[in-house]
């Protein structure tokens, strides 16, 4: 096993600022959602500064290594905007140790973290400052003189405790702590210091959390359809977002555009405390894949894009596709429906062979006068007779006085001629 370590000193300051352990663990529970998707052996210490564990000798292969699962880790902690040391040893212990130096952070084995830790002082170790003043006492000053002693003699002249822990610092014994688990629904709360009254203010913050909810979804290797956001006022309720997207999604990037759709016509009530992301339902990831001669796939996930983002700006209601209806009456052949963006086939059809149709059809029939040219037809449509709404037409396609290519019909219970639509 090879234990990653992460020191956070900056959550230690912004917890002393803000006098509450709270915004500390919740903060330690956030990251440590983020870095499931590293490793599934996480867990962390709420010690000064925090510290965060990840095992990796399990899953460093599937990244391409230590080195670059440790570039990519580092990129994703600068991300996030946290100060941080990160070192790496086949203990727990002894990695945390390491985050304390400034260079040579990372050994392999265990003969190499004892060479390391040789030349090191005494007050690295994690023993109470009685002990070590004993160890002073006694005339040690590196941690190697300490582990040349007999572990006997360590045992009966400091403790058992000390023997243990210089056993669990070297990786010689097991060193059990609790795996923290990924929770069932999503759910994280971030307290700003102050009251924010812009909304591009809140972008930042916002960025952590929708880059920590990223990190939560790949770790769970699932995707989410809808998730809420809260914007937390002083004395007054909070105002809350519902971002959805056409089709399952789960990177940051996307999130915070569709976010910032919405925040920008944003008429805040008071004053912004604090957010909050929720999310309860959860989905497969949609994978897109290119064909070998064309890029389709990413077409249909640009246009889905596209779609969320006027959705987000306009308005649900305002965005609507269509959808055809089993009716023969083009007035009724189609219904509103949300927008689709899957591919259809025509089943079975060839587009050759189906009847011209025009772009754009009236709401409302319109009577008009004979047309002068008749450039096809007729094709006739009788249809209704189940409704009390009986039509029958026959249709043809004609030419009006200024050229345009009009869609006309004769109706055959009273003789009018009606325009159904044209073509632009």
């Amino acid at each position: 096993m090879l234990w990653l370590c992460i020191r956070l000193p900056q959550l230690a300051r912004e917890a002393l600022a803000a006098n509450t352990r709270a915004a500390m663990e919740s903060t330690m529970e956030r990251l440590a959602a983020w870095a499931y998707q590293w490793s599934s052996q996480v867990s962390y210490h709420l010690s000064d500064p925090p510290l965060l564990w990840l095992e990796l000798g399990a899953s460093h292969r599937l990244f391409g290594g230590y080195a670059a699962l440790m570039t990519r880790l580092e990129a994703g902690l600068t991300q996030l905007g946290y100060q941080h040391a990160c070192a790496l040893a086949p203990s727990a212990h002894g990695a945390a140790l390491l985050t304390q130096l400034e260079r040579q952070r990372c050994v392999y084995t265990r003969a190499q973290l004892r060479l390391r830790l040789e030349p090191l002082p005494l007050r690295l170790l994690e023993l109470p400052s009685e002990i070590t003043d004993a160890l002073h006492s006694a005339g040690l000053r590196s941690i190697g003189q300490l582990l040349r002693l007999p572990a006997t003699a360590i045992a009966r002249r400091f403790g058992p405790q000390t023997s243990v822990y210089l056993r669990r610092l070297l990786g010689q014994q097991s060193d059990p702590r609790p795996s923290w688990q990924l929770p069932p629904t999503y759910h994280a709360r971030c307290e700003f210091g102050c009251e924010l009254r812009d909304t591009t203010a809140m972008l930042f913050p916002l960025q952590r959390l929708l880059l920590e909810f990223q990190g939560y979804l790949r770790g769970r290797d699932c995707a989410v359809q809808r998730f809420t956001l809260r914007l937390e006022h002083y004395r007054h309720p909070a105002s809350e977002l519902i971002i959805g997207l056409s089709a399952p999604g789960r990177e940051a990037a996307q999130f915070l555009q569709l976010v910032r759709e919405r925040l920008h016509d944003l008429v805040l009530p008071a004053a912004v405390s604090g957010l909050a992301l929720e999310a309860h339902e959860f989905t497969s990831p949609s994978v897109v894949q290119a064909d070998f001669f064309g890029s389709n796939a990413q077409q249909l996930q640009q246009l889905q894009l596209l779609l969320d983002r006027l959705r987000a700006r306009l308005g649900t209601d305002h965005v609507q596709g269509l959808q055809p209806e089993a009716d023969y009456r083009p007035e009724r052949a189609w219904s509103f429906a949300p927008p689709a963006t899957t591919q259809h086939d025509h089943n079975g059809v060839a587009q050759d062979q189906q009847p011209a149709r025009p772009c754009f059809l009236t709401t409302d029939l319109q009577r008009v006068a004979p047309p002068a040219r008749l450039l096809s037809g007729p094709e006739r449509i009788e249809s209704g007779w189940w409704d009390r709404a009986d039509a029958a037409r026959d249709y043809y396609i004609a030419e009006g006085q200024d050229g345009a290519r009009l869609w006309v019909f004769r109706d055959l219970s009273n003789g009018g001629w009606y325009l159904q639509g044209l073509w632009t």
